[in-house]
């Protein structure tokens, strides 16, 4: 069903490339990595390994557009019991699949002269801008070069595929800023923009979107594709609000007015726009964990420039004032429903105001325990352990800047205890560490043995400091305070866990 497309510039559209029947998500399947169409990718879920891209940001996006359509086109999950069901099943209705897309075909196309898929049809194409700023990975606009040297003066021409996934991504993640464009100043952050994003996964794609397919009622919901198309003036002056509410609605939010621009055989510009502004409701996205802040606010979690994710997970528990995804406690329940343990992908980006500073994909075990009272006890214990040690050697790094240097002004010192080893090393020891410990959650001796790997990884870190000061006789006199000083903090730390 391909037909023939408009040039760039011509004003014009045709219905070119649809996405239910063009192959455009990568996928792993058989060993090797392929592109599927979305159709494919559901009908066959049960065959494919999992989605497989360099992109986090790509893979929670694609997951959460093939989620929206699970949800609108099957029998709605309405508890673990039912999941295990649909498991057994060992694929999705491919009846019920065929007959919705069928339904909304026509609003797949990636271009169509009135309904384009994610897009406006109607967006003006003057003063275009180019298709990097579509991702935050390529240099282009108001973001650091991350993974390559794209200028927005010389953006390459890329295939349809590509550009149907960076239209996917832009939506779920662009942050907000300056739009400047159809009496619009600024854009709101889009949905993902912000928080880390929890994705547990399974052997195929079909058991990780059974994971995630959390138990969902359509009242007052709609995917994108089921409304009407948006046009010029239902985003020109801010001119449509809706509730950021619904959790398919929620999972294709308009959050710009895109319209790709076709050049025949692949796209380099496109017009470009606001979208359709949130107002707050009373919502939690179930793939974001939120935690409550020193005033009692409830904000969703996010990924750290500074510190692997691992270290937050305390702040989602329930006991912490927490709030941990809906996809955890689906998942969880299924895997004890069907006596299995999977794995956790947290993925996201890290971000200041409107810039983009990384992109990050961290995977850990998922044990079934994770959430149940023991288990969340037994993490928030270890996290907090972890913490305590961290304090004691930042400490005990000051008091070799101390030693070293003398009463300095504080930047210096801090500057110092910066270069250290101490911190670094550890933090990078327990990184390593602490998915071991994780998937030995519900186990005897779990706290024990984390423990040890505190005080092996707080000595390693010592060591390391310890041939990275100098040797002169004000420096072997800090290191000799400082191995007083954590000597004497991993003691009182042992005590108190006695």
């Amino acid at each position: 069903m391909t037909g023939l497309g408009a040039s760039l510039g011509s004003g014009e559209s045709v219905e070119r490339f649809n996405l239910l029947e063009e192959p455009w998500i990568p996928v792993l399947w058989g060993g090797q990595v392929r592109e599927v169409s979305l159709k494919q990718a559901l009908l066959e879920a049960h065959a494919i390994a999992r989605i497989e891209t360099a992109s986090p940001l790509e893979e929670a996006a694609l997951h959460r557009l093939l989620l929206a359509v699970l949800h609108r086109a099957l029998p709605p999950v309405r508890d673990e019991q039912d999941a295990a069901d649909l498991l057994d099943g060992g694929g999705f209705d491919r009846g019920a699949l065929e007959s919705y897309l069928d339904r909304h075909f026509h609003r797949f196309w990636l271009f169509h002269p009135d309904a384009p898929f994610l897009q406006i049809a109607d967006l003006p194409e003057e003063e275009p801008v180019p298709w990097t700023k579509l991702r935050p990975e390529p240099a282009g606009g108001n973001n650091p070069t991350l993974f390559d040297h794209t200028t927005d003066e010389n953006p390459p021409k890329i295939p349809y595929a590509e550009a149907a996934r960076a239209l996917a991504v832009h939506q779920s993640f662009t942050p907000g800023g300056l739009i400047k464009r159809l009496g619009v100043t600024s854009g709101k952050d889009a949905p993902l923009a912000r928080p880390a994003v929890f994705l547990p996964t399974g052997e195929s794609l079909f058991e990780t979107l059974v994971l995630n397919l959390v138990p969902y009622e359509g009242r007052d919901d709609e995917a994108l594709w089921e409304a009407p198309p948006l046009r010029r003036k239902d985003v020109e002056n801010a001119a449509t609000k809706w509730p950021l509410s619904g959790l398919t609605r929620v999972y294709t939010w308009p959050s710009r007015g895109v319209r790709l621009l076709d050049e025949g055989d692949g796209v380099r510009y496109m017009g470009y726009g606001p979208g359709v502004e949130p107002l707050s409701a009373l919502f939690r996205d179930p793939m974001v964990a939120y935690r409550k802040d020193a005033k009692g606010n409830i904000l969703p979690l996010r990924l750290s420039e500074e510190r692997s994710f691992w270290r937050d997970f305390g702040a989602m528990l329930p006991n912490a004032g927490g709030t941990p995804p809906g996809v955890l406690h689906h998942a969880g329940a299924v895997g004890r429903e069907v006596g299995r343990a999977y794995r956790l992908r947290v993925l996201g980006q890290v971000s200041d105001q409107a810039k983009v500073l990384d992109v990050r994909r961290e995977v850990y075990p998922f044990p079934s325990a994770l959430l149940l009272p023991e288990g969340a006890l037994a993490l928030q214990a270890a996290l907090g352990k972890s913490e305590r040690v961290g304090e004691a050697l930042r400490s005990v790094a000051w008091k070799v800047a101390r030693g070293v240097l003398g009463e300095k002004d504080t930047k210096e010192l801090e500057a110092f205890v910066r270069s250290l080893p101490l911190l670094r090393s550890y933090w990078a020891s327990l990184d390593l560490a602490f998915p071991e410990f994780l998937e030995a959650l519900d186990q005897p001796g779990a706290l024990d043995a984390w423990r040890q790997r505190l005080r092996q990884a707080a000595w390693r870190a010592w060591e390391e400091t310890r041939l990275f000061v100098g040797t002169e006789g004000r420096h072997l006199a800090a290191l000799a305070e400082g191995e007083r000083a954590l000597t004497l903090a991993l003691r009182e730390l042992e005590e108190v866990n006695a």
